[in-house]
């Protein structure tokens, strides 16, 4: 989807007032620039379609400053291409032009050493709210001719987080979701481009991340919400998408970063998570059912309805509440790069996986997560043998599968599931 955009038209400026009309001649009488441009990836936050405006800076060899300096491009309605309004020249004399472009345009925008910088660039809080940053960089070269290439790609990380029901021979456990979160996520970080080789005609998609250079700077925050105003999710043996339940958004565009590492095969850092390394925070409800009223050995946890009989797993209180939830923890640690989107599928309760781990109790408080007037519960029950941070919920932990979908794999190892990632 090539988008032929507008001639660009601006005087060079003339660094030096004091220049004769055949100096003037000799830099203004170039060939003329135009664009072309695209969208790399078939994500749906932003296609070529969508992309209403733009920034560009360039760099022309030998000038002492930008030759173009954050000019707005827009489209005109019911146009296919872009215009500043002003004519652009390429310099007779200038080999080569380094471009960058930016959008959405109101994303700050800084400039060194003759490059732009986007500096302490912070998502939204909320996933509805958050945009999807793309950037383009190529540099041209006069000899093979003055109609660029400009491919933006997507800048940030993006994340999706699903979960099912497993199956677990003849018993049927019910889990109910009542939120989700990603936690210890950096917040912010500052965006340079630097030099790509492999883009110089901006022919090559596939190095869609190599101009750009992240650095994740912030407090570690926490990403993902409660599910409000809604009933809470029941999983079912399908895939569903915890972050767009009731909304329309299902997706975190997060700053990328290496994910810090809660390690629970270290006693320390598994009984307090010392590293701040990041997990996928939920809350949930789990529930068996069997025939009948009951049987030997049936606790007060259970409920009793036409002909069958509830036990409260989880949370683990002495009463069964359907109003109760408890908070529970999947570890992750991956490095998010950008234009690449990474979901995390979360298997409950199947022959081999139960329903996560105990979360570090500090964090439930730290970051102000929801009590549901005391319903939902966020300290860890003495039961014998003892149980702490890090520990299973149930008898086995959350297996979970990795993939990376389009925008654009991140890695993959040949099958439809993607990666497993064994679980403590």
């Amino acid at each position: 989807m090539n988008l032929k955009l507008a001639t660009f038209g601006l005087t060079t400026m003339m660094l030096v007032t004091a220049c004769s009309n055949d100096e003037i001649e000799k830099i203004n009488r170039g060939n003329e620039i135009t664009f072309n441009t695209s969208v790399t990836t078939r994500a749906t936050e932003m296609t070529t379609d969508k992309l209403a405006e733009f920034k560009v800076w360039a760099d022309a060899e030998g000038y002492p400053q930008l030759f173009i300096n954050g000019e707005k491009a827009t489209k005109p309605e019911n146009a296919n291409y872009f215009s500043l309004g002003r004519a652009i020249f390429w310099p007779s004399e200038v080999a080569s032009i380094q471009f960058w472009a930016v959008s959405p345009t109101n994303v700050p925008v800084t400039t060194s050493d003759l490059k732009p910088q986007i500096p302490n660039f912070t998502p939204a809080p909320e996933a509805e709210n958050q945009i999807d940053l793309i950037t383009a960089y190529t540099k041209a070269m006069r000899a093979n001719g003055t109609n660029i290439n400009i491919k933006f790609h997507h800048a940030l990380s993006q994340i999706v987080v699903r979960a099912k029901a497993g199956v677990d021979g003849d018993e049927t456990k019910l889990v109910q979701i009542k939120g989700a979160w990603i936690v210890n996520v950096k917040p912010s970080g500052n965006l340079s481009f630097v030099p790509d080789n492999a883009s110089t005609d901006a022919t090559d998609v596939s190095n869609s991340s190599t101009h750009m250079s992240w650095s994740a700077t912030g407090n570690k925050t926490i990403y993902g919400r409660e599910f409000t105003g809604t009933e809470p999710m029941k999983l079912s043996h399908e895939l569903q998408d915890l972050l767009s339940f009731g909304k329309n958004s299902s997706n975190l565009m997060l700053v990328p970063q290496q994910l810090d590492t809660w390690n629970l095969n270290d006693n320390t850092d598994k009984s307090v998570n010392a590293s701040q390394g990041t997990y996928i925070l939920l809350l949930c409800r789990v529930e068996t059912v069997h025939e009948g009223e009951g049987h030997p050995g049936s606790s007060t946890a259970i409920f009793v309805e036409n002909g069958k009989h509830y036990h409260q797993l989880f949370p683990y209180t002495t009463r069964f509440d359907r109003g109760e939830y408890g908070y529970t923890c999947v570890p992750i640690s991956d490095e998010w790069k950008p234009g690449k989107k990474y979901v995390y599928n979360l298997q409950f309760c199947g022959a081999t996986s139960g329903a996560g781990v105990y979360p570090p109790t500090g964090d439930l408080t730290t970051f102000n997560l929801p009590d549901g007037s005391g319903k939902y519960i966020k300290t860890i029950p003495t039961v014998s043998p003892a149980k702490g941070i890090g520990d299973p919920v149930l008898d086995n932990p959350i297996n979970f599968t990795v993939t990376v979908e389009e925008w654009a794999d991140a890695w993959k190892n040949g099958s439809d599931i993607g990666k497993e990632l064994p679980m403590k």
